[in-house]
């Protein structure tokens, strides 16, 4: 039997990754066994990293779960106290320590970790998919580009535009690639899709004359 291939990569998440879980989930506190001190959102539903972005950045252990940061505050022992420790990271320290003042363990009941896009809480790909679209706006650009009649180059370019996929000066600057930063026709503004097609004197000046 041939093995996966895939068994033993690891699985790629990034900060965005995180962040969605973080805001995708609702924790309750048992043991502390599957939730991470540092990177899990379970002060007031946000993740202490967030809260205290500068007094993380000097912990030498970010990894820690909650069942090891809390006992005999090791959390705290973990913050690296040198000469750049300031006034402020105190403050960040005393506000974190006060968010969760009132936390404890509970060494006799897992934590429980609840997905919020589901009716029985647990995660599906399906409901994470549709989470990313929260807020979005449905629009029907796709029937104003394909539908209607028009030459194929004029609907394609079109379409390039809804995509911002048009090598404007901003998207040159993406890959650092040579470009003239300002619009060449008015010389003055930078030089984007939206500005080229909309707002550009030279583009309004063809719009009225055209009327």
């Amino acid at each position: 039997m041939f093995e996966k291939p895939w068994v033993g990569m690891g699985t790629s998440c990034s900060e965005t990754d995180k962040l969605l879980f973080a805001a995708s989930t609702e924790i309750r506190i048992g043991d502390g066994r599957k939730i991470y001190f540092w990177e899990s959102a379970w002060v007031v539903a946000r993740r202490p990293r967030d809260i205290v972005l500068d007094l993380y950045s000097m912990s030498r252990r970010k990894n820690r779960k909650l069942h090891e940061a809390l006992p005999d505050n090791l959390w705290i022992r973990d913050i690296t106290v040198g000469p750049n420790f300031s006034l402020y990271h105190l403050q960040q320290f005393v506000e974190l320590r006060l968010a969760f003042r009132e936390t404890s363990l509970n060494p006799d009941t897992e934590d429980t970790i609840r997905w919020k896009w589901t009716a029985n809480g647990e995660y599906t790909a399906a409901s994470a998919y549709r989470a990313q679209f929260l807020g979005s706006v449905k629009t029907d650009l796709h029937l104003l580009i394909w539908k209607p009649w028009a030459p194929p180059k004029c609907k394609f370019f079109a379409w390039l535009i809804i995509e911002n996929r048009v090598w404007m000066s901003d998207r040159l600057a993406t890959r650092g690639w040579l470009r003239n930063n300002v619009c060449s026709l008015c010389c003055i503004e930078a030089e984007t899709a939206h500005h080229l097609l909309v707002t550009c004197r030279f583009t309004k000046q063809s719009m009225e004359s055209n009327r």
